[in-house]
């Protein structure tokens, strides 16, 4: 039986014959014996995949080193640098001559250096693999973060040095240290909206009225809160246009926007002011509602706001309700109004004023506008 063709690379270290293979190719002769052809072929010759693998000799590998998209280096047996790839030499910006021996130490960030040789004698002298993370300085001067792995090899069955690659991680470190901030940031948040939903809660089921009552109430706080959260959502939890917070939240009590008249220039507010401006503007409206100019079929309510000056500062929003009952200061103060007289604009060293005159409430709010933001809103 005739066996397959057997394959013996061919080439070597002095760089002769580098791509060339011979293929032992076994046939029939005249008498029938088996006779074994050999035959030279190049793997820029070759067709079958297993014929092109088999050829690749020291050209191929040279190609891979210079061509993978990682950084990759050699040492010998005194730990010196020995061989650099193209792509490595492209991101320091320097010969092989200067970077063979200790030269290519010199781009290691002087933070890094101690800790980078520990690890890395530790390694040699045990003759096993390594991975460590530090600073290099690149051709433009500026340090990236690297990740180095390196491997012992041998020759001969003895130890012959380290080969090694490094990667740029310096992107995927920022990304994380992003996300870490982001996740802290959403711890940050979660707390504190769940503070105001204990509050809400606790005030809003103690204050003496049914239960029936009570859990309306509490709903349509809820209602008001997550409303305000899928603002913030809808602006990645940064800054919020103040018209969007005062439509979103008079939307549900004035679909066709006859009764509720709202005016003032595009400004941005933070995400802690939209929540509680949110909130405020909710209690106001149920209390219109059951209460006040919108208890009836002709009152109406005024929203206006305005910021005195025109790259920020001191913001001031004004609701006056008008055409409806007779009002008078109420004997007890409950959440809502507890909550617009010191909830709202307070931190921001402002003040927050609500005012039960006879015909029809008024809440006015001053506070600081952020520059930049009022800034940016009046540019927009």
């Amino acid at each position: 039986m005739v066996r397959s063709p057997a394959y013996r690379p061919a080439g070597g270290a002095t760089g002769k014959d580098v791509g060339r293979a011979d293929m032992n190719y076994p046939h029939r002769g005249k008498q029938g014996d088996v006779r074994t052809e050999t035959v030279n072929t190049m793997s820029d010759h070759a067709t079958l995949p297993i014929d092109r693998a088999v050829a690749a000799g020291e050209r191929e590998f040279r190609e891979l080193a210079d061509f993978a998209p990682v950084m990759i280096w050699r040492t010998g047996t005194d730990r010196q640098g020995d061989w650099f790839n193209k792509p490595w030499l492209a991101f320091r910006g320097r010969s092989m001559a200067e970077e063979v021996g200790e030269g290519w130490v010199e781009g290691i960030h002087p933070e890094d250096f101690d800790r980078s040789s520990s690890v890395f004698f530790h390694a040699f002298g045990a003759r096993e693999p390594y991975s460590l993370e530090y600073r290099l300085r690149r051709h433009d001067g500026v340090y990236r973060w690297i990740v180095e792995n390196g491997t012992p090899f041998e020759r001969g069955g003895a130890f012959a040095g380290y080969w090694g690659s490094c990667t740029d991680i310096t992107d995927h470190r920022v990304a994380q240290r992003s996300q870490r901030v982001l996740i802290n940031e959403l711890s940050h948040r979660l707390k504190n909206t769940l503070a105001v939903v204990q509050a809400m809660a606790e005030q809003t089921f103690r204050e003496g009225r049914p239960m029936d009552a009570a859990v309306t109430c509490f709903s349509g706080r809820l209602r008001a809160l997550a409303a305000a959260q899928d603002q913030l959502i809808a602006t990645a939890w940064e800054e919020v246009p103040l018209s969007d917070v005062v439509e979103a939240t008079v939307l549900p009590f004035d679909c066709g926007g006859a009764r509720i008249h709202r005016e003032g220039p595009p400004l941005i507010l933070s995400a802690e002011t939209a929540v509680s401006l949110t909130m405020a503007l909710h209690e106001l409206l149920t209390n219109a509602v059951k209460y006040g100019a919108l208890s009836n079929d002709t009152g109406t309510v005024t929203i206006a706001w305005s910021c005195a000056e025109p790259a920020g500062g001191r913001f001031r929003l004004e609701w006056k309700e008008q055409g409806g009952p007779t009002v008078s200061t109420p004997l007890e103060r409950g959440f809502g109004t507890r909550f617009i007289e010191r909830g709202v604009g307070c931190r921001q060293g402002g003040g927050s004023r609500l005012l039960f005159e006879p015909d029809g409430v008024r809440w006015v709010l001053e506070t600081e506008l952020p520059a930049t933001s009022a800034h940016r809103a009046q540019v927009a």
